[in-house]
């Protein structure tokens, strides 16, 4: 039977928990590449760097780039392309002396970003949009993104490229294998060399997967390793186990034949129905005549009775730890996708409008740089606080999603109610008057919202769903920020709601 059922479960269930942790792996990476992405394109849809680039802004190397923003930012190279693709600007820190360089070309201090330079225009004339790809390098892969320089409010034409890369060295394994829990190797390997999926090494499972870069010859080979003692442990004493499970039951049958009913059977029946009917949560059994006896099943039972109680208050600490976020104590992301589902169906099956909200705090990251990153923690609790009070008072689901970033999901509402709770929420925040005089909106904590909604006989997925109200947010932000902004399809406007910020 374990040859045949058992063993073969046990080899199933390892290869899944292998594959499932090296896709966490590869899902951490690329999340990391959108990152990096994200970053490159915030500094290239922004008017100072779209004046840059046309020589209309000579100041903006020296307010924008420093040695210490670089290892902060843990950037390699940030690089400036004209509209015709030839370099710009350069500036980066050298890989094998960590020494800081500006230039205008790939000479001097600048020769050894030639080979990542000659990679970027390549992309940029294959594929002159948005992008993201790893590349090999001598001493390390990298991290490359790649975007178009536009105004801020995203209109154009291109003004030239802007391109970030991030080395994948020690430093950045190490951050991640903090943010994944699992031990990752980087390596660079000819595409061509047969890679095993997995290699076992005593107590150790090696898993590898090669991912592509922008050279086609060369891939990068992702691995994690997992401990099989878990497994060998089990396989090791499963034979023990059924053998004496055997025996356990023989003896069992044996000794309760043995007793008498009236001493023995009797009350270990009613233990076991106070068991059953006690961890079911719509249980209406007395248990007081059992939990006073004055024998063993009186002890057992109040034992159970007290172990079951705790156990129910840690699954419910626990629960609530896995769906709030620790610094607001507001839902977290995963929380927050599990409402936004259960809401969809509950719109398709009732056919009442849904509509969802992002928010976002305008100018954080110039916040922290300002103040500190733990003044922006205590602004963060304080708007959280904030927009929890409106939540609750208008009964609505409020949750952190990002750093900065705020999500939520009004049922049964219309996207023209959601447009007065957004602005309620958009006064309040302002009511807060919380001091940010590095901001250029106003000289006191803003925030900008994005609006999506999904009608009746709508069908849509809340990916979808939550993708109109990033649309709505980043409109709203490309509009100067401090406002909230409505999801309208393409070719129509946006609705707007707005506060003077000249004051």
């Amino acid at each position: 039977m374990s040859k045949w059922f058992i063993f073969p479960a046990l080899h199933e269930e390892e290869r899944g928990v292998i594959n499932q942790e090296l896709k966490r792996v590869e899902r951490s990476l690329d999340l990391a590449q959108q990152s990096l992405l994200a970053q490159a394109r915030d500094w290239a849809h922004w008017d100072d760097t779209y004046q840059f680039v046309q020589n209309n802004y000579p100041r903006y190397a020296d307010v924008n780039f420093s040695p210490d923003m670089m290892r902060e930012m843990r950037y390699q190279l940030i690089a400036f392309f004209d509209a015709n693709g030839e370099i710009y600007f350069l500036s980066g820190l050298d890989p094998d002396t960590n020494q800081f360089a500006i230039c205008a070309g790939v000479t001097d201090d600048c020769a050894w970003m030639a080979a990542l330079i000659d990679s970027i225009q390549r992309s940029i004339d294959n594929t002159p949009e948005q992008q993201y790809f790893l590349s090999p390098g001598v001493s390390a892969p990298a991290m490359v993104s790649i975007t178009p320089i536009l105004r801020t409010d995203g209109s154009g034409p291109s003004a030239g490229w802007l391109a970030k890369v991030r080395l994948m060295d020690k430093q950045w394994v190490a951050q991640m294998e903090n943010v994944t829990g699992l031990p990752i190797t980087i390596e660079q390997r000819p595409t061509s060399d047969p890679i095993p999926f997995t290699n076992i090494e005593g107590e150790t499972i090696h898993a590898h997967h090669l991912l592509p870069t922008n050279v086609p010859t060369i891939s990068i080979l992702v691995g994690t390793q997992l401990n099989r003692t878990h497994y060998l442990a089990s396989l090791s004493t499963i034979r023990y186990v059924l053998i004496w499970t055997v025996c356990l039951m023989l003896f069992v049958i044996g000794f309760v034949l043995w007793l008498m009913e009236r001493m023995i059977l009797k009350p270990l029946k009613a233990l076991a129905i106070f068991a059953k009917q006690t961890m079911s949560e719509d249980s209406n059994l007395d248990s007081a005549l059992l939990c006073q006896r004055n024998d063993e099943i009186g002890l057992l039972a109040r034992s159970f009775d007290q172990q079951l109680s705790r156990q129910r208050e840690l699954n419910a600490e626990l629960l609530n730890l896995s769906t709030h976020d620790s610094l607001t104590g507001l839902p977290n992301r995963r929380l927050f996708d599990q409402r936004l589902q259960a809401s969809i169906h509950e719109m398709e099956a009732s056919s009442q409008p849904l509509a969802v909200m992002m928010l976002d705090i305008d100018h954080f990251k110039l916040f922290n740089d300002h103040y500190g990153h733990q003044k922006g923690d205590q602004c963060l609790q304080q708007v959280a606080q904030a927009l929890q009070k409106v939540a609750t008072t208008h009964d609505f689901l409020i949750a952190r999603t990002g750093g900065e970033e705020f999500s939520a999901l009004l049922p049964n509402t219309s996207a023209q109610q959601a447009k007065h709770i957004g602005q309620l929420l958009h006064d309040t925040i302002d009511a807060l008057a919380f001091p940010h005089l590095a901001s250029p909106v106003a000289p006191y904590f803003t925030i900008s919202v994005g609006i999506g909604s999904l009608d009746e006989g709508t069908d849509i997925s809340p990916n979808v769903l939550m993708s109109t109200a990033d649309q709505a947010l980043y409109s709203a932000k490309a509009a100067g920020r401090h406002q909230v902004k409505i999801f309208t399809p393409p070719n129509a406007d946006f609705s707007v709601v707005s506060h003077d910020t000249s004051l």
